[in-house]
Protein backbone atom coordinates (compact mmCIF):
# COMPACT_ATOMS: atom_id res chain seq x y z
CA UNK A 1 0.00 0.00 0.00
CA UNK A 2 2.63 2.22 0.98
CA UNK A 3 4.82 1.33 -2.29
CA UNK A 4 1.29 2.72 -3.92
CA UNK A 5 1.14 5.51 -2.04
CA UNK A 6 4.93 6.81 -3.01
CA UNK A 7 4.52 5.88 -6.82
CA UNK A 8 0.93 7.83 -7.16
CA UNK A 9 2.93 10.79 -5.32
CA UNK A 10 5.96 10.25 -7.94
CA UNK A 11 3.10 10.41 -10.50
CA UNK A 12 1.68 13.69 -9.34
CA UNK A 13 5.02 15.53 -8.83
CA UNK A 14 5.63 14.55 -12.47
CA UNK A 15 2.65 16.13 -13.67
CA UNK A 16 2.79 19.08 -11.55
CA UNK A 17 6.15 20.17 -12.89
CA UNK A 18 5.66 19.25 -16.27
CA UNK A 19 2.03 21.27 -16.64
CA UNK A 20 4.38 24.84 -14.92
CA UNK A 21 6.80 24.50 -17.31
CA UNK A 22 4.42 24.16 -20.01
CA UNK A 23 1.98 27.04 -18.71
CA UNK A 24 5.52 29.04 -18.59
CA UNK A 25 6.41 29.03 -22.50
CA UNK A 26 3.52 31.03 -23.61
CA UNK A 27 4.02 33.57 -20.63
CA UNK A 28 7.57 33.94 -21.16
CA UNK A 29 6.81 34.33 -25.01
CA UNK A 30 4.16 37.09 -24.27
CA UNK A 31 5.26 39.00 -21.19
CA UNK A 32 9.50 38.70 -22.03
CA UNK A 33 11.75 40.75 -23.74
CA UNK A 34 12.07 38.61 -26.83
CA UNK A 35 13.86 40.99 -29.29
CA UNK A 36 16.92 43.14 -28.61
CA UNK A 37 17.70 46.43 -30.57
CA UNK A 38 20.95 48.68 -30.06
CA UNK A 39 21.14 51.33 -32.54
CA UNK A 40 23.83 54.48 -32.86
CA UNK A 41 23.78 57.92 -35.00
CA UNK A 42 27.04 59.00 -34.49
CA UNK A 43 24.57 63.02 -35.14
CA UNK A 44 23.00 62.55 -32.12
CA UNK A 45 26.35 61.81 -30.47
CA UNK A 46 27.31 64.51 -31.68
CA UNK A 47 24.79 66.82 -30.88
CA UNK A 48 24.63 65.33 -27.21
CA UNK A 49 28.53 66.44 -27.12
CA UNK A 50 27.68 69.82 -28.32
CA UNK A 51 24.92 70.33 -25.50
CA UNK A 52 28.06 69.53 -22.80
CA UNK A 53 26.77 65.81 -22.46
CA UNK A 54 30.65 64.06 -23.32
CA UNK A 55 29.22 60.57 -22.05
CA UNK A 56 26.58 60.09 -24.17
CA UNK A 57 27.81 57.39 -27.32
CA UNK A 58 24.52 57.77 -29.46
CA UNK A 59 23.41 54.63 -28.77
CA UNK A 60 19.82 53.63 -28.34
CA UNK A 61 18.79 50.33 -26.45
CA UNK A 62 15.48 48.91 -26.90
CA UNK A 63 13.88 45.77 -26.00
CA UNK A 64 10.53 44.45 -26.99
CA UNK A 65 7.75 42.06 -25.84
CA UNK A 66 5.07 40.58 -27.57
CA UNK A 67 3.20 42.59 -25.33
CA UNK A 68 4.75 46.08 -25.51
CA UNK A 69 4.32 45.78 -29.33
CA UNK A 70 0.42 44.84 -29.08
CA UNK A 71 -0.33 47.51 -26.78
CA UNK A 72 2.46 50.39 -27.34
CA UNK A 73 4.31 50.14 -30.42
CA UNK A 74 1.44 49.05 -32.84
CA UNK A 75 -1.08 51.87 -31.08
CA UNK A 76 1.62 54.13 -32.46
CA UNK A 77 2.25 53.40 -35.82
CA UNK A 78 -1.83 53.72 -36.23
CA UNK A 79 -1.85 57.20 -34.99
CA UNK A 80 1.12 58.31 -37.26
CA UNK A 81 -0.33 56.68 -40.09
CA UNK A 82 -3.76 57.55 -39.20
CA UNK A 83 -5.40 54.34 -39.02
CA UNK A 84 -4.72 53.75 -42.89
CA UNK A 85 -4.22 50.43 -43.89
CA UNK A 86 -0.21 50.00 -43.90
CA UNK A 87 1.75 48.72 -46.97
CA UNK A 88 5.13 47.36 -46.41
CA UNK A 89 8.18 49.05 -48.12
CA UNK A 90 9.45 46.56 -51.13
CA UNK A 91 13.10 46.57 -49.59
CA UNK A 92 11.59 44.33 -47.07
CA UNK A 93 9.97 41.48 -49.44
CA UNK A 94 13.81 39.47 -49.26
CA UNK A 95 12.79 39.07 -45.68
CA UNK A 96 9.24 38.27 -45.88
CA UNK A 97 10.23 34.46 -46.28
CA UNK A 98 12.06 34.38 -43.05
CA UNK A 99 9.90 36.66 -40.75
CA UNK A 100 6.60 33.94 -42.20
CA UNK A 101 8.69 31.57 -41.37
CA UNK A 102 10.00 33.11 -37.87
CA UNK A 103 6.30 34.08 -36.94
CA UNK A 104 5.30 30.22 -37.76
CA UNK A 105 7.72 29.19 -35.44
CA UNK A 106 6.92 31.25 -33.06
CA UNK A 107 3.35 30.08 -32.73
CA UNK A 108 4.03 26.04 -32.91
CA UNK A 109 6.54 26.70 -29.87
CA UNK A 110 3.28 27.98 -28.14
CA UNK A 111 0.84 25.43 -29.51
CA UNK A 112 3.53 22.28 -28.35
CA UNK A 113 3.59 23.64 -24.66
CA UNK A 114 -0.15 23.71 -24.75
CA UNK A 115 -0.41 20.12 -26.23
CA UNK A 116 2.53 19.33 -23.43
CA UNK A 117 -0.37 20.77 -20.76
CA UNK A 118 -2.47 18.90 -21.75
CA UNK A 119 -0.62 15.54 -22.18
CA UNK A 120 0.24 16.51 -18.11
CA UNK A 121 -3.27 16.63 -16.95
CA UNK A 122 -4.84 13.83 -18.79
CA UNK A 123 -2.13 11.44 -19.74
CA UNK A 124 0.86 9.23 -17.86
CA UNK A 125 2.51 8.67 -20.54
CA UNK A 126 6.22 9.94 -20.50
CA UNK A 127 7.43 8.98 -23.99
CA UNK A 128 5.16 11.05 -26.33
CA UNK A 129 6.01 14.18 -24.02
CA UNK A 130 9.75 13.62 -24.61
CA UNK A 131 8.87 13.64 -28.24
CA UNK A 132 7.07 16.83 -27.97
CA UNK A 133 9.54 18.38 -26.18
CA UNK A 134 12.39 17.24 -28.11
CA UNK A 135 10.16 18.85 -31.13
CA UNK A 136 9.64 21.86 -29.18
CA UNK A 137 13.56 22.42 -29.48
CA UNK A 138 13.91 21.62 -32.97
CA UNK A 139 11.32 24.64 -33.81
CA UNK A 140 13.25 27.25 -31.18
CA UNK A 141 16.61 26.10 -33.59
CA UNK A 142 14.27 27.24 -36.26
CA UNK A 143 13.09 30.11 -34.75
CA UNK A 144 16.84 31.23 -34.33
CA UNK A 145 18.10 30.66 -37.84
CA UNK A 146 14.55 32.09 -39.73
CA UNK A 147 15.40 35.37 -37.76
CA UNK A 148 19.08 35.23 -38.30
CA UNK A 149 17.83 35.69 -42.12
CA UNK A 150 15.08 38.84 -40.53
CA UNK A 151 18.09 40.56 -39.16
CA UNK A 152 21.20 40.28 -40.87
CA UNK A 153 19.45 43.14 -43.44
CA UNK A 154 19.33 45.44 -40.81
CA UNK A 155 23.16 45.05 -39.70
CA UNK A 156 24.33 45.18 -43.05
CA UNK A 157 22.85 48.33 -43.74
CA UNK A 158 20.78 46.70 -46.49
CA UNK A 159 17.81 48.25 -44.92
CA UNK A 160 17.51 51.25 -43.39
CA UNK A 161 15.26 53.34 -41.04
CA UNK A 162 14.22 55.52 -44.33
CA UNK A 163 13.10 52.51 -45.67
CA UNK A 164 10.03 52.74 -42.87
CA UNK A 165 9.73 57.02 -43.65
CA UNK A 166 7.57 58.81 -46.41
CA UNK A 167 10.28 59.38 -49.68
CA UNK A 168 11.39 62.47 -48.74
CA UNK A 169 14.42 63.97 -48.13
CA UNK A 170 14.21 64.37 -44.29
CA UNK A 171 12.80 60.83 -44.33
CA UNK A 172 16.08 59.76 -46.38
CA UNK A 173 18.36 62.25 -44.45
CA UNK A 174 16.81 60.95 -41.15
CA UNK A 175 17.05 57.09 -42.05
CA UNK A 176 20.79 57.32 -42.77
CA UNK A 177 21.77 59.06 -39.12
CA UNK A 178 20.57 56.17 -37.65
CA UNK A 179 22.15 52.30 -37.83
CA UNK A 180 21.36 49.39 -36.53
CA UNK A 181 24.34 47.59 -34.93
CA UNK A 182 22.43 44.83 -32.58
CA UNK A 183 19.33 43.12 -33.76
CA UNK A 184 19.32 39.62 -31.77
CA UNK A 185 16.83 37.52 -29.51
CA UNK A 186 16.51 37.83 -26.08
CA UNK A 187 15.18 36.85 -22.77
CA UNK A 188 11.73 35.59 -23.60
CA UNK A 189 13.44 32.79 -26.65
CA UNK A 190 16.17 31.71 -24.56
CA UNK A 191 13.67 31.10 -21.42
CA UNK A 192 11.35 29.40 -23.98
CA UNK A 193 14.38 26.89 -25.49
CA UNK A 194 15.27 26.59 -21.61
CA UNK A 195 11.29 25.34 -20.84
CA UNK A 196 11.97 22.45 -23.23
CA UNK A 197 14.88 21.37 -22.26
CA UNK A 198 13.40 21.31 -19.28
CA UNK A 199 10.37 19.31 -20.11
CA UNK A 200 12.29 16.85 -22.31
CA UNK A 201 14.86 16.14 -19.38
CA UNK A 202 12.12 16.06 -16.79
CA UNK A 203 10.04 13.78 -18.94
CA UNK A 204 13.13 11.70 -19.78
CA UNK A 205 14.60 11.35 -15.89
CA UNK A 206 10.79 9.91 -15.11
CA UNK A 207 10.96 7.46 -17.96
CA UNK A 208 14.03 6.10 -16.63
CA UNK A 209 12.52 6.09 -12.96
CA UNK A 210 9.61 4.04 -13.98
CA UNK A 211 11.64 1.98 -16.67
CA UNK A 212 13.98 0.78 -12.83
CA UNK A 213 10.68 0.34 -10.94
CA UNK A 214 9.18 -2.33 -12.99
CA UNK A 215 10.57 -5.71 -11.87
CA UNK A 216 12.63 -7.72 -14.09
CA UNK A 217 11.24 -10.73 -15.88
CA UNK A 218 11.46 -13.99 -14.35
CA UNK A 219 12.10 -16.64 -17.35
CA UNK A 220 10.77 -19.90 -17.07
CA UNK A 221 12.84 -22.86 -16.49
CA UNK A 222 12.29 -25.80 -19.34
CA UNK A 223 11.18 -28.92 -17.64
CA UNK A 224 13.11 -31.59 -18.43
Amino acid sequence: MAKVKQKGGKEILYRLVMAVLAVCVPIAAYFCDYIYVLTQSSAFQLLSQLAGNSEDTGETVESLSLHELRTEFLPMLESYFGGDSVSLPESLNAIKPAAIAFAVCFVLAVVLAVVLLVFAIVSKKKTVPMCIAGAGILVMIAMYISFHYVAAPFLDGTITLSSFLPESVVGTLLGGLITVTVFRLTTGYFIELFLFIAMLLWAGANKLVELGDKPPKVKKEKAA
